[in-house]
């Protein structure tokens, strides 16, 4: 299956954007995104709970109760997929409890994994992940470890269909391998803290794209072609093009790119934008989004970023792609 992805035109309209959720809530969301459940709950506690909806009142149920330490995941069988999934929520809630001790956390949870996997005392995590993966492939489940954001992360599923597909950027077509991953158990540490609202949609490899499809609602619809493939080809093609590039780097680039293609999603584009920012490069997705949006005030003239959830569709589609290109030429000029 192919799919060719055009690329949006600027004369076309978007439909009005969706009403912000309120702002406390919006702070707790982020400030989950940033590892640090304190500030989460301190936020939910200045949340008008009764005014919100009731998909909004479940989201603050759910996430008290996650995030408090006092909350002990138990595996739910003796398997070591969910003896292992138990052990990384832990050190999850742990860790997002106390943003000084992650390094701590870090050695509890090794400890915890050399125990569940009978390693070597000397084994560290970047040794004991494979180990992990291994276990997990013997019962069937595909799994994604390392490094996300701030924190460790273990993603399980256990379904998998590749796929090669074809994708117009704004700067040129690619065709791209794109694994279709389904069946999860674990959508990662960012959907857990924040009960779903946000989680990885993806990520790329040397090789391929990976989509967690459970995150989109069609594979034709703005949520998957903008959000996830045009967004994660960017990262394929600028890896090809540009050595070197941080993280942050190549997720601002593949903001770009998504906030120039989104016409019906591009409401929902920003609130994600708005809602996770930061100023430290441990979070490349956070870094990214503060100095899109501060790049993108600038260039319109505007007083702040949420002037860009009632800017002109067109307006903010042409200066998402002046910044992309402005970037790509200031990079082209570095390898002379």
């Amino acid at each position: 299956m192919q799919i060719l992805l055009g690329f949006v035109a600027a004369a076309s309209s978007a439909p009005p954007a969706p009403a912000p959720p309120p702002a406390a809530l919006s702070e707790a969301v982020g400030a989950a995104l940033q590892a640090n459940s304190r500030q989460a709950l301190a936020s939910l506690d200045n949340v008008d709970v009764a005014a919100l909806s009731s998909r909004n009142q479940a989201l603050v149920i759910c996430m008290r109760d996650r995030l408090n330490p006092a909350s002990e995941p138990a595996p739910a069988s003796g398997r070591i997929t969910d003896r292992a999934l138990a052990i990384y929520q832990h050190y999850w809630v742990a860790a997002m409890a106390h943003p000084d001790g992650r390094a701590e956390e870090e050695k509890r949870l090794a400890e915890a994994l050399r125990n569940l996997l009978g390693a070597p005392a000397n084994a560290d995590l970047d040794a004991l992940e494979p180990l992990l993966a291994a276990e997990l492939t013997k019962e069937g489940s595909f799994s994604q470890e390392g490094q996300t954001g701030f924190l460790r992360d273990l993603m399980i599923w256990s379904k998998q269909d590749e796929r090669l597909m074809a994708v117009a950027l704004p700067e040129g077509k690619f065709k791209v391998k794109v694994e279709l991953l389904d069946g999860f158990k674990s959508f990662g540490w960012s959907s857990y803290a924040t009960c779903g609202r946000a989680a990885t949609g993806g990520w790329t490899t040397d090789d391929a794209l990976f989509a967690v499809v459970p995150r989109y609602s069609s594979l034709n619809d703005e949520g998957f072609t903008v959000s996830f493939l045009g967004h994660e080809s960017q990262h394929f093609a600028d890896k090809a093009h540009f050595k070197g590039l941080q993280s942050w780097e190549l997720e601002y680039r593949a903001k770009l790119t998504e906030l120039a293609q989104a016409n019906e999603t591009r409401g929902k584009v920003l609130t994600k934008f708005i809602m996770d920012q930061g100023d430290d490069t441990g979070s490349p997705h956070s870094y990214a989004n503060r100095r899109l949006l501060n790049d993108m005030t600038a260039r319109l003239h505007l007083k702040s970023a949420d002037e860009l959830m009632t800017a002109a569709g067109p307006t903010v589609q042409t200066a998402a792609l002046a910044l992309l290109s402005e970037d790509t030429q200031r990079r082209a000029g570095q390898r002379r």
